[in-house]
């Protein structure tokens, strides 16, 4: 997702603020110890609806009133602020002009906006960014989780204590579960797959699920209770029903087996007596009917869902057709002169201005169809479910009416009532010796109706083809990495280079390949020159790789916080002498930054954002003419962030 950061404004109460200016591509905010240089990663992730604050308390704390991002999404700008953790934390999101100026925006400016929770401004973020997972899921008893912006910025961040760890490669992994998800949604955040392929797991398990309840009972699960009383429960009711007795159907199925071995005896007073008989009947008409009613609501229901789905699809496909209509035909210039008459033409200098704000309106319109033409797919499944309970108890009730007006109503062979009586007290009495020996009516059909759908959704599941996906996209950071190592500072002993990543089988750890295929781990690596050199290699292969996905949702910013640490560790005076072989290393290191990043942008047309804040300054590396060129901040002889 095309996306960077045009400025981190902090505000103080009074008003007065603090700005860092961003652009795309590379911005070094550069400068002494205890400046403020690594709050700034902090401050960008409490503006990114962080649970809680961890920007560092002492100077900034105190100053900050509202911390806020100025940040360009796929061509739009928006505003995302957040209010002091001791104000509240509360959040402020809105749409500005792409030609915003940072500088223009004032405390005042959020008087008059309304203040949001951080989940709503998170879910804002999200349909801007275009995460519109709200289900992954793979079983309709598993409980629900959707693809998180919080989930992104592992993949963004590269902390002070990150940037050259041996035992951790990600923003906190440290936490089990926020490392299962960051994992878990890798598919999500490269654009292999949608709701959609959630939607369906979880029908396909349901199934399979169901498909194992079936064959069950197909073998064992005839003698169970609830199998004995769905069946034995119409019986007695069409028995009771022509004795002229009322039949509790409520009772525990143990009763229900007793009073099926001792049927109460016909007598002659009840020969003529059918109330009971014609009540029975009502109530399963009645019945029937409600289900059916149920029946076409759900269905109603579905098609309104598909329907408003791909009418949304189509109105946001048409609203970009004009979109590109509208950018190839741009107004290019603000006055019409006559070339016979040489007046002016104010007729068209009109229509200039009724297209403008037609296309500022079809501007909106694209932004709102955007954020609420989502995936249906999840919402359709679940009303599926009810559909096909509904139908269940639909095909139940229909047998049993019909075996009402065969048998006790309009039968031609049970003429008398004593007749039909009897083959009543037949058929539960039957039904209760079967009960002893699993006889019962055989499910094969349905086991058959389910594996046909099973088959269906795993041929849509299949044509996801996310194993082949994953493998792709490890092969790709892989090689890139070892690409971007050639120029990277390793130790000898570590060459020929062979980084590999641990996408498919989940690690998500570097290791590398020594002699006789032996793996060494980054843990097992010596020497903060290799671990520094693994994590930019790697994430920088990440950069390109979600640059090159056109349905990412990933936003393309990275921050680097002290790349240069494990050569010239803070606090060391800088006039200390610093060693020819660590200026080359660092030298090494920025030059191979800024070609990656520059080549990110020629190879995919989207120039990717990375924020370094460092102690050096550039002056004794060989790259330091392209080095101060994206100098954004320089906090030396008293200058900091506050």
């Amino acid at each position: 997702m095309k996306s960077y950061i045009k400025a981190i404004i902090i505000f103080s109460a009074k008003g007065e603020k603090r700005i860092v200016p961003l652009k795309q591509g590379i911005n070094i905010i550069t400068g002494e110890s205890k400046t403020g240089k690594s709050a700034l990663v902090e401050i960008i992730d409490y503006c990114l609806c962080s649970t809680r604050c961890t920007i560092p308390k002492g100077k900034i704390t105190t100053f900050s009133y509202l911390y806020s991002l100025i940040m360009s999404i796929d061509d739009k700008s928006y505003i995302v602020a957040r209010s002091n953790w001791n104000e509240g934390g509360k959040m402020y999101f809105s749409k500005v002009t792409e030609d915003f100026d940072p500088y223009t925006l004032e405390l005042s400016y959020f008087s008059e906006k309304e203040a949001l929770s951080y989940k709503d401004v998170q879910y804002e973020i999200e349909c801007v960014l275009g995460l519109c997972v709200t289900n992954m899921a793979t079983d309709a008893d598993e409980k629900s989780k959707k693809a998180s912006l919080r989930n992104m910025v592992s993949y963004l961040f590269q902390h002070q204590n990150l940037m050259a760890s041996k035992f951790a490669l990600f923003y906190r992994f440290s936490d089990y579960y926020k490392r299962k998800d960051v994992i878990d949604q890798f598919p999500v955040f490269a654009g292999m797959v949608s709701q959609e392929y959630y939607s369906d797991l979880i029908r396909l398990n349901t199934l399979k699920t169901q498909l194992k309840q079936k064959q069950r009972k197909q073998k064992t699960n005839e003698r169970s209770t609830a199998y004995i009383k769905e069946n034995l429960t119409p019986l007695l009711a069409d028995y009771y029903a022509l004795l002229d007795k009322n039949f509790d159907s409520d009772m525990p199925v143990q009763k229900m087996l007793r009073i099926a071995s001792h049927l109460p005896e016909f007598d002659d007073t009840q020969l003529f007596g059918e109330s009971k008989m014609a009540d029975h009947y009502s109530e399963l008409k009645s019945k029937l009917e409600e289900l059916r009613n149920e029946e076409r609501d759900v269905l109603l229901k579905i098609k309104n869902v598909e329907r408003a789905s791909g009418a949304g699809y189509e109105f946001a496909e048409m609203l970009k057709d004009l979109k590109q209509q509208t950018s190839v035909a741009a107004i290019e210039t603000s006055e019409y002169i006559c070339p016979l008459c040489g007046h002016d033409c104010q007729e068209l200098s009109r229509k200039d201005s009724e297209i403008i704000e037609a296309t500022e309106w079809l501007d909106n319109e694209l932004m709102v169809t955007e954020k609420y033409t989502s995936d249906f797919s999840e919402d359709i499944r679940k009303l599926e479910n009810i559909h096909a309970r509904i139908d269940a108890e639909i095909r139940d009730v229909w047998k049993q009416i019909k075996t009402v007006e065969q048998k006790y109503i309009s039968s031609k062979s049970l003429v008398s009532k004593r007749d039909k009586v009897n083959y009543a007290r037949a058929k539960v009495l039957l039904y209760a010796e079967m009960s002893n020996y699993g006889i019962f009516e055989t499910v094969d059909a349905d086991i058959d109706e389910i594996k046909q759908q099973i088959r269906k959704i795993e041929e849509r599941v299949d044509g996801f083809d996310i194993d082949t996906k994953k493998a792709k996209a490890q092969f790709f950071l892989s090689e890139n990495m070892n690409r971007l190592a050639k120029t990277l500072d390793f130790e000898d002993e570590y060459h020929p280079i062979n980084l590999n990543f641990g996408l498919v089988d989940e690690s998500f750890d570097i290791y590398q390949y020594q002699n006789n295929r032996e793996k060494v781990h980054l843990y097992e690596m010596g020497s903060g020159a290799n671990w520094v050199s693994c994590h930019i290699a790697l994430f920088l292969s990440f950069l390109r790789y979600f640059a090159m996905q056109d349905r990412s949702p990933m936003p393309l910013i990275m921050f680097f916080d002290q790349p240069s640490q494990v050569y010239f560790p803070q606090g060391e005076n800088e006039q200390d002498e610093i060693s020819q072989t660590d200026l080359e290393a660092v030298n090494k290191m920025y030059t191979t930054i800024f070609d990656e990043v520059n080549s990110i942008g020629q190879d995919t047309g989207v120039l990717p954002q990375l924020i370094i804040v460092d102690h050096v300054d550039g002056k004794d590396l060989a790259c330091r003419n392209e080095f101060e060129k994206y100098i954004r901040c320089n906090w030396r002889n008293g200058k900091a962030l506050i």
